[in-house]
């Protein structure tokens, strides 16, 4: 690598790794801002709030890649132009596509990591804070039942409440539905349920069980939902059937092939989530070559405008991204266009303006 090549790498990393800090903290601090009523008004443990915090973090660095690297480059860039480096450098014989060439390889670095983040970490970090939020949830009376929300307590329970009492620790109008692996379900229904200790008390309930022919009812001596059970299944078996957020990408593929065997079209959404990963890890590389031109274009002085308008073309960037992303979940776009259509018309954008500031 030349001297001139590790400059303009240098001036463009120190950028990029504090504005890739910023957007991670700011994008952490939005999800548990989401939390953060649940989190005081009952009194979540402080470790499990760091703990939840710090499992955010992959899927953060994953949406703030992208941003901190059109950052990095365009405030190298702007400095550049500011000191008149750019023209000297172009003086000397360099041309500006070459000059721009250390920041396209950050630019590969950044879709290289965005990429092996989200297969790796997120997968996982996604299915820790799942169960940790469900550990949280059922281990806390307070948190662990909603009225009139459905319950599922992960170990085929799911508790339906109309009513809380918590200064008595009492239930209202209480519907608990269990499944049976070998057998029909099962549901028990009350009008009150109480709490001892982790052990939730229906009183009196009725028992309906159907046996294949006819539907048995009657009065149940009583059904006892140890809440301590609940969290360890929750919490340790956590693997029913995965999520798109959960899985890679060749799960991803895995399931389309098996889906579109089964019916075709069905799964859609499976080959799309995989098109939309690798876009937006490819979309590093295309924020890094149109960093810039962009940049440039507006570069005098001490001015930010360039800056600002990477930053603004980055917003319509993802707005368009949400948008085409639902137009191909509905069949309105091809798949690969859905998915690739916003990173071909900015790299386009990005080789015009080189083309123009030649």
């Amino acid at each position: 690598m030349r001297i001139v090549d590790r400059y303009i790498l240098s001036e463009a990393l120190g950028p990029f790794l504090v504005a890739l800090g910023a957007f991670i903290v700011l994008v952490t601090g939005h999800m548990l801002f989401q939390v953060v009523e649940v989190i005081v008004e009952h009194g979540v443990p402080l470790p499990s709030v760091l703990r939840f915090i710090a499992l955010q973090v992959p899927n953060a660095a994953v949406m703030a890649l992208p941003v901190a690297t059109l950052m990095g480059c365009s405030l190298a860039v702007n400095r550049l132009s500011s000191d008149h480096e750019v023209v000297a450098m172009r003086t000397g014989g360099m041309s500006l596509a070459r000059m721009m060439l250390p920041m396209w390889g950050l630019g590969i670095i950044a879709s290289v990591a965005t990429f092996a983040i989200g297969e790796a970490a997120v997968p996982w970090s996604r299915a820790q804070a799942e169960a940790l939020v469900r550990e949280m949830v059922l281990g806390r009376q307070s948190l662990a039942f909603e009225p009139n929300q459905f319950t599922d307590t992960g170990q085929g329970i799911t508790i339906y409440v109309n009513d809380r009492i918590a200064e008595r620790e009492e239930l209202r109008d209480v519907l608990i539905f269990m499944t049976q692996p070998a057998d029909y379900p099962m549901l028990f229904l009350a009008e009150r349920a109480v709490f001892r200790g982790d052990v939730l008390y229906p009183i009196n309930p009725r028992f309906y069980f159907f046996d294949g022919q006819s539907l048995t009812t009657q009065r149940s001596a009583g059904a006892t939902i140890d809440l301590r059970e609940v969290v360890t299944g929750a919490a340790g078996a956590l693997r029913g059937p995965l999520g798109m957020a959960e899985m890679t990408v060749r799960d991803l593929l895995s399931e389309f092939r098996m889906r579109e065997e089964q019916s075709p079209g069905s799964g859609r959404s499976f080959i799309l989530e995989a098109h939309t990963r690798l876009a937006m890890a490819v979309s590093c590389l295309v924020f890094a070559a149109l960093a810039g031109p962009v940049t440039l274009r507006f570069a005098r002085g001490q001015s930010l405008v360039g800056v600002m308008a990477a930053m603004i073309i980055t917003f319509g960037y993802f707005l368009v991204m949400i948008w085409t992303r639902t137009l191909g979940e509905n069949g309105a776009l091809p798949v690969p266009v859905a998915a690739w259509i916003q990173n071909a018309a900015l790299f386009a954008a990005a080789l015009v303006g080189l083309y123009r500031l030649r």
